[in-house]
């Protein structure tokens, strides 16, 4: 709250970044509200955005799974998982072989998905889960921090307007003239 870097290129970089320390290829953020449809805010590179897209355009797939439950989700093969039946499919035609999604929460609110993505088959390790677990309640915590800072600065906004304006009328006040 006391910086202000902007939270796109935090998560920018965390995604950047993330794909250099844990073994996968590509990693990326989607952001779920139960009244908006998904969207994507950050990719490592064009490999993970489009599979973000993807997720996104068919409504379905392990971000909205995990999202969904709360809990992570892992497709070590996406070849041999059944359980996203439109999205394995097109997943795996556009090169990806492993997903592996952790839900982005702050308390019992939702807020997206962190996903990572591998492009060969194989599960992540443990720690690596771990880590990738530690790295999703990062993300979530930048961006309600995101999110309280953004409150703030309109609630200041709109306190100065009003200070300076008439309540009635709207017109400038004396403070302001």
């Amino acid at each position: 709250m006391i910086t202000d870097f902007p939270i796109q290129g935090i998560l920018d970089h965390l995604v950047t970044r993330i794909v250099e320390i844990l073994p996968i290829t590509g990693a990326g953020v989607t952001l779920i509200s139960p009244t908006t449809t998904p969207h994507y805010v950050a990719a490592s590179n064009k490999s993970a955005l489009r599979y973000e897209e993807l997720q996104s355009e068919l409504g379905e797939g392990p971000c909205l799974a995990a999202y969904r439950t709360g809990a992570a989700v892992t497709v070590a093969d996406l070849g041999s998982d059944d359980r996203f039946k439109v999205f394995g499919p097109r997943a795996v035609e556009a090169g990806l072989a492993a997903v592996f999604t952790f839900p982005l929460c702050q308390n019992t609110k939702r807020l997206g998905s962190l996903d990572l993505y591998r492009e060969t088959p194989g599960p992540l390790s443990d720690e690596d889960m771990a880590v990738a677990q530690t790295l999703a309640d990062v993300t979530a915590a930048y961006l309600v921090n995101a999110q309280a800072r953004a409150d703030l600065q309109d609630s200041s906004a709109r306190s100065y307007d009003i200070s300076v304006h008439d309540a009635l009328t709207g017109l400038p006040n004396r403070v302001l003239l």
